[in-house]
């Protein structure tokens, strides 16, 4: 190329940077504007959105018209961009995106359509959509179109590539602004229901057994579904009202068992031990606390475990990982470890009787109440403690078949336990898990891990308790002592800041798990240095502290060392009894419940002094 070549192609580069930054300059007069023309909206009291769809419309029509070498898609796709910027310079405006079958594809036909500096964020149900956009800056999008509420209508139609309409608009628009063909329907006329019990099965599924014969599997989720409920929806609500004291700062959950549950294992005495175990620990907490204290046992339903890894190897043998009791049996054995359906009945059988022995332990004071509450200076008890069932809902084969559909309440709910919760291993926005959970109404627990980050949490909250209803939802933190300084500040301030009435509680179990000469185990003195952390940040960000979840049992175990006996490396193997995870035996239990009871009472001295 020749030097007078070079020159010309510089100057011609420069020509492009100068058009670059004019456009640029552009681009910022125009959002610049945008904010003024919002702030004027604001002075004149305009409570629609900023939004105007149909005037945005006809812009680029315009534009695509007067275009020449600019191809008419790339002319909508730029102003799409430039467009969503400018709503978002006049106002945080949220997409709110209803449910459906096609996650994926909505998102990607919604960031077509508005570009990508709105944010998105997914609601629980098409309900829970429209009333986002109904009170807050906020667009809703659903699969259906609505009747007209108020301000509120569609606005705009979002289609799919061979132009069929996909999604609907809905928002606080004018009528003169929406796009021509978004009309509502009839009055009248509701959104159709977007969750069903088998709806999880649509979604990708993380930690689910892989069943040789699915006509077996068939067949026992029948009989399942024919079954007795495990527990009784007005026992659930009770739970729930519990909880909802608690959310309000006025309770403490005390929640523990098994990290998982054995059919060989179970009998009567060792569903007393847990029951009479917890109990001494809640007289423990509300005695420090002089507040309620609700009881939460990991048992009749904990049968099966996430794995961090698929399979086991043993020597030159490899095998799939043993999953709990309700999936395959814990000997390394092939027979043993293929997943059979039919102990998803047994399960079922040893959960129901779980039950029946945790109410007439309850109703004919087995548990020695009176002598329990004289020990840490309660008055004795007028009534017998309610004692709630928990356990992760992980088998979604079983749980969908012990859902239920209540007439009285108008709601579904799972009767395979008071409470259950979701893991960090299957917490995924889009999993199945999370859409099973998000359409029962049972109180749900939600693990956050350190690999939560900030926005995924939000999206987790809305999409699980959209409504953001007081003993709808526990947070349970599960971080290490190493870490939670590290990240659990950030996620209760999001809490803090969105007004979120989720409960915070800390498993100080999981993140404290290390292996000591072969065996897996945990120190009681880095457990009970998270809980200690949890009060502190709790402290720090205003959030009340309102619950510990642990891996315990009444037997007298040496899986985790430490505590008021002194158990060392000498005592691991001695009685080392586990299937997964390692427990606190009944002493150690006790010692946490005394640490966390100390800090329960300097709160409450704080809160005295401070009031």
């Amino acid at each position: 190329m020749t030097q007078e070549q070079l020159q010309g192609l510089a100057a011609l580069r420069a020509e492009l940077d100068r058009i670059d930054d004019e456009i640029l300059d552009l681009i910022e007069q125009r959002l610049a504007a945008s904010a003024d023309i919002a702030a004027q909206k604001d002075a004149e009291g305009d409570r629609h959105l900023k939004v105007r769809p149909k005037r945005q419309a006809q812009i680029l029509e315009r534009l695509k018209t007067r275009a020449g070498s600019a191809k008419p898609e790339l002319v909508a796709e730029i102003w799409r961009e430039l467009m969503g910027a400018s709503l978002q310079a006049q106002a945080r405006t949220d997409l709110v995106l209803a449910p459906c079958d096609q996650p994926e594809l909505l998102e990607a036909r919604v960031r077509a359509h508005f570009g990508s500096a709105p944010p998105i964020r997914w609601a629980g149900s098409t309900a829970h959509a429209i009333r986002a956009a109904l009170v807050g800056e906020a667009i809703a999008i659903v699969a259906e179109p609505i009747s007209e509420e108020g301000e509120l209508r569609v606005f705009d139609v979002l289609t799919a590539e061979d132009g069929r309409a996909f999604a609907y608009a809905v928002g606080r628009v004018a009528a003169a602004d929406t796009v021509s063909g978004a009309e509502p329907k009839p009055q009248g006329t509701k959104a159709s229901t977007d969750w069903s019990p088998e709806s999880w099965r649509s979604r990708p599924a993380q930690q689910l057994a892989e069943y040789p014969d699915a006509g077996a599997l068939a067949r026992v989720e029948r009989r399942l579904a024919g079954s007795d409920s495990l527990v009784e929806v007005a026992d659930i609500i009770h739970l729930r009202a519990s909880l909802a004291r608690v959310a309000n700062g006025d309770g403490f959950i005390v929640q523990g068992g098994d990290c998982a549950e054995s059919f060989a294992e179970f009998n009567a005495d060792k569903v007393r031990v847990t029951y009479n175990l917890l109990l001494r620990m809640g007289a423990m907490l509300r005695a420090a606390s002089g507040g309620d204290v609700v009881h939460l046992a990991r048992i009749a339903g904990q049968f099966a475990k996430p794995r961090s890894a698929g399979t086991e190897t043993i020597g030159d043998v490899t095998l799939p990982s043993y999953r709990g009791d309700a999936v395959n049996g814990p000997a390394f054995t092939e027979a043993a470890r293929v997943p059979d359906p039919k102990r998803l009945l047994e399960a079922h059988r040893q959960a129901q009787v779980t039950i029946e022995l945790l109410q007439a332990y309850a109703a004919a004071s087995y548990a020695d109440l009176p002598t329990v509450h004289r020990e840490v200076g309660l008055k004795e008890p007028s009534r017998p403690v309610s004692m709630f069932t928990s356990h992760e809902a992980l088998l979604l084969n079983y749980e969908q078949a012990l859902a239920r559909y209540d007439d009285a309440s108008e709601q579904w709910w799972a009767t395979s336990g008071h409470m259950l919760w979701i893991g960090d291993r299957t917490r995924q926005l889009d999993g199945a898990h999370v859409e099973f959970a998000r359409g029962v109404s049972n109180p749900i627990g939600l693990k956050c891990g350190p690999s939560l980050d900030v926005d995924e949490f939000l999206r987790l909250i809305d999409r699980l308790d959209a409504q953001n209803t007081p003993g709808r939802l526990v947070l349970i933190g599960r971080f290490g002592a190493a870490k939670i300084a590290g990240h659990l500040p950030a996620l209760m301030q999001a809490t803090k800041r969105e007004g979120r009435a989720a409960i915070w509680s800390i498993d100080p179990m999981h993140g404290n798990t290390q292996t000591v000469e072969g065996l897996k185990t945990r120190m009681v003195d880095d457990i009970e240095m998270e809980i200690r952390t949890f009060f502190e940040v709790a402290a720090a960000e205003g959030v009340h502290p309102g619950g510990v979840h642990l891996e315990m049992t009444g037997s007298d175990v040496t899986e985790c060392m430490g505590g008021s006996h002194k158990l060392g490396r000498a005592d691991l193997s001695r009685r080392y009894l586990t299937h997964c995870d390692p427990r606190l035996n009944a002493g150690q239990a006790l010692d946490i419940a005394g640490s966390v009871a100390e800090l329960l009472a300097q709160r409450a001295q704080q809160k005295s002094d401070a009031a």
